[in-house]
């Protein structure tokens, strides 16, 4: 039972991991027609729209190893514009596992409010906001009886040459029903973290890459031992206007922080964490 937990926990990570990555600004960049980590943004003058993502993931360990993770996972966002560069969005999705105790599982959904200029600088420079609630319809968050959560990022976006760059710094707050876990771990309380990406196209292909790196606070007040971190690598082709295909590789560690003035340690591959994703996307 123990090992079946912790492989849905490992599945439902590295997963995350690859929507977070794939897709930096959540669902509020579906107000732009394709994400912006894999093509050139165009800001959407309808007043509505959206897309669904269908993808299969996987780690890279053979189906026959106890350690393989596999999956079909699919992601769907919604959103509304109304008065001037703001807009409602909505996003969430869930997976199937291919192995073992075949099941479905759901992510957590999110439900928020942008901005999408809030200044301009430069030729190409443009800072935005955005803040989401969380909804806890993941078993990862109902284990740890998360009510909710509140996330408020300011992307900061131009380019340079051809290539378009994102800063979006992060901050998330939970609210737990407890402060503890099942297990007796004290729950993180704030979450504080850095996203950076950059994407190039030609023609219709695509390129991007992208890392996400951050810490927390528990209840206690008592900020994590180490940083944890993601990174990936997409390549895709847009088949029309409406529908592109993609192949990402993520991969994600924690940089200890050693005490006694000692460097610490970095791991910047770790091969059970290590994921690559074949996805296809309907914007509309």
């Amino acid at each position: 039972m123990q090992t079946n937990t912790t492989r849905k926990l490992l599945l439902s990570r590295f997963i995350g991991c690859t929507l977070v990555l794939v897709h930096p600004a959540s669902a509020e960049e579906t107000t732009e027609k394709g994400s912006e980590i894999t093509s050139e943004t165009e800001e959407s003058t309808s007043s509505w729209g959206g897309s669904l993502s269908l993808g299969y993931d996987s780690n890279f360990f053979q189906a026959s190893d106890h350690r393989s993770n596999r999956a079909l996972s699919f992601h769907g966002s919604l959103f509304m514009n109304f008065l001037d560069n703001y807009s409602l969005y909505t996003s969430s999705g869930g997976y199937r596992t291919l192995q073992n105790a075949e099941s479905f599982y759901s992510t957590d959904t999110v439900v928020g409010l942008s901005h999408s200029s809030l200044l301009t600088f430069g030729d190409t420079g443009n800072v935005s906001i955005s803040g989401q609630f969380s909804i806890p319809t993941s078993q990862a968050s109902q284990d740890s009886f998360l009510n909710t959560a509140f996330r408020v990022q300011t992307p900061v976006s131009f380019k340079l040459a051809d290539v378009g760059i994102t800063l979006a710094p992060r901050i998330r707050k939970n609210f737990h029903q407890y402060t503890t876990s099942p297990s007796g771990n004290v729950n993180a309380s704030w979450g504080l973290s850095l996203l950076v990406a950059a994407n190039y196209s030609f023609g219709n292909a695509f390129v991007s890459a992208s890392a996400l790196g951050g810490t927390s606070i528990n209840y206690n007040g008592r900020w994590a031992d180490g940083y944890s971190y993601g990174g990936s690598l997409s390549t895709g082709y847009n088949l029309r206007d409406d529908l592109s295909i993609s192949l990402t590789l993520a991969s994600s560690g924690v940089y200890a922080d050693a005490a006694q003035g000692t460097l610490g340690s970095f791991d910047i591959f770790d091969e059970t964490k290590a994921t690559y994703s074949l996805g296809m996307t309907y914007s509309f």
